[in-house]
């Protein structure tokens, strides 16, 4: 009978710690999902400062400003701006770092 008892407990055991594993997987992914916005949004905020400290840098500081890579067309495109034509429009930003 002690056997049975002590199969049962040890059942039991695994039982709760089924549950216990369970539950600590949820809060690391719900942790992680927090980590992953945070982040996110903070290198959102690093590269909108950058674009600020650049464009403060354009009026203050004119040596230090960096000036936005010129668009590169594509052979047609460049033939068609040449004949008085239009420049294709610029892409569109991603989003905000990283978010979509």
């Amino acid at each position: 009978a002690s056997t049975a008892e002590e199969i049962d407990a040890l059942v039991e055991g695994i039982k709760a710690l089924d549950k216990s594993v369970a539950s600590a997987t949820e809060q690391r992914k719900e942790e992680n999902a927090e980590y992953k916005s945070t982040m996110a949004t903070n290198n959102a905020a690093k590269e909108l400062l950058l674009v600020a400290v650049n464009r403060l840098n354009q009026f203050y500081n004119p040596s230090l400003h960096k000036e936005e890579a010129p668009q590169e067309l594509s052979e047609e495109d460049q033939i068609a701006v040449n004949f008085g034509g239009t420049p294709p429009p610029t892409e569109a930003p991603g989003g905000i770092a990283g978010t979509g």
